[in-house]
């Protein structure tokens, strides 16, 4: 292949290269969304936890059952008592030096259970369940954050799209006013001042033309990188997707249906996750108060059985046969004060998520006006 042959394939490469490269793609509303809640790092970690949730509900209802534990050993043990005398009947018997071997196999069966600990045990079922609750009323929230964000952003990009018009169109009609005044300096009716004044004018609509443009490729980027596309893409969106003019008197009636103060709050107190959020966690909170004084009050009740054979060989393990069972009544008299510390710190807890709980919602309720207003 000839030196010219090689250099116009590759230019022919090259070009392809960069005309896929190049490429734009029309992103929609819902696929950002989409794609952002299958790829934001925040969303996808929330699912995680619920997802691992699951597994604390089950071991919940395992502390319910009674647990098995098997364990198996080998001892050899050498003893070595020193030589000396023995007084047997008044008559001192010399006794020589003695060294023992012996050696212990074991093999037991243990198991425990709790019958009684003040009904904590299924308080700590539900602590678990109103916790999953609780993590996916979070998800949602989060999942209602990125989508209002990315409605932001997408809102940006056609509000810039058409600030970048409009420039445009004012750039052309200053260059046709430029024309104009020109052909007025040439037959006489205008000065080389008045053109040097429209030059600046032209020049100010050129620069606002690229500072529209350049505002309208940030907006963008914004956009694919809050729904967690690859940035180094180019990207363009769909301004058909929605019907953007509306007219005045459907403006009128949307603001007339949605003024009534007390019955958008309402609303919003039943529906928006954050301030659901909020009451799953008082419940939460209110669970750990529960489980914290029965602890304090009540004693707790344990059974245990083992089984267990030993034997100083292996094939003689069976030689010594023991099982165990019983009751264990336990109740906390005096611990350094740290149950009832455990106690009054789930109080604390719970009456500070009330005020939380408070401010949030004086704070929809603010927000609501301003919107109303």
């Amino acid at each position: 292949m000839s030196k010219t042959k090689f250099s116009s394939l590759f230019l022919v490469f090259l070009t392809l290269a960069q005309c896929l490269y190049s490429q734009t793609t029309n992103l929609t509303l819902r696929q950002a969304i989409l794609n952002a809640y299958r790829n934001n790092p925040g969303i996808v970690k929330a699912e995680y936890s619920v997802e691992s949730q699951e597994y604390s509900i089950k071991e919940s209802y395992g502390d319910l059952l009674p647990d098995l534990t098997l364990s198996t050993g080998w001892t050899r043990t050498n003893q070595i008592i020193q030589g000396g005398t023995q007084n047997i009947g008044g008559v001192n018997i010399p006794v020589g030096i003695q060294n023992t071997t012996t050696s212990n196999y074991n093999f037991t069966l243990r198991s425990n259970v709790t019958l009684f600990n003040g009904l904590a045990n299924y308080d700590n079922i539900d602590l678990q369940k109103k916790t999953q609750n609780y993590l996916e009323i979070k998800l949602e929230n989060l999942k209602r954050d990125v989508t209002i964000k990315i409605l932001t952003d997408y809102i940006t990009v056609l509000k810039n799209d058409q600030i970048v018009i409009i420039n445009q169109a004012t750039l052309e009609d200053s260059r046709a006013q430029l024309d104009k005044i020109k052909i007025f300096v040439e037959v006489g009716k205008r000065t080389l001042a008045d053109v040097y004044k429209q030059d600046v004018v032209v020049a100010q609509n050129e620069l606002a033309v690229e500072q529209a443009k350049n505002n309208l490729d940030k907006s963008i980027a914004d956009l694919a990188f809050d729904a967690t596309l690859p940035i180094d893409h180019a990207y363009t969106v769909n301004k058909n997707e929605f019907v953007t003019p509306v007219s005045y008197e459907s403006l009128e009636d949307y603001v007339n249906r949605n003024s009534n103060i007390n019955t958008l709050v309402s609303t919003a107190l039943k529906n928006r996750y954050d301030y659901r959020s909020t009451q799953y966690n008082l419940g939460i909170l209110q669970t750990n108060i529960d489980i914290a004084e029965s602890f304090l009050l009540f004693p707790t009740l344990t059974g245990f059985s083992s089984y267990q054979l030993s034997g100083n060989e292996i094939d003689k393990i069976t030689n010594s046969k023991v099982f165990s069972i019983g009751l264990t009544l336990s109740y906390p008299i005096f611990q350094g004060f740290s149950t009832d510390k455990t106690k009054q710190q789930a109080i604390i807890n719970y009456k500070s998520a009330e005020e939380d709980v408070a401010n949030l919602r004086n704070q929809i309720e603010l927000d609501i006006k301003k919107a109303v207003l």
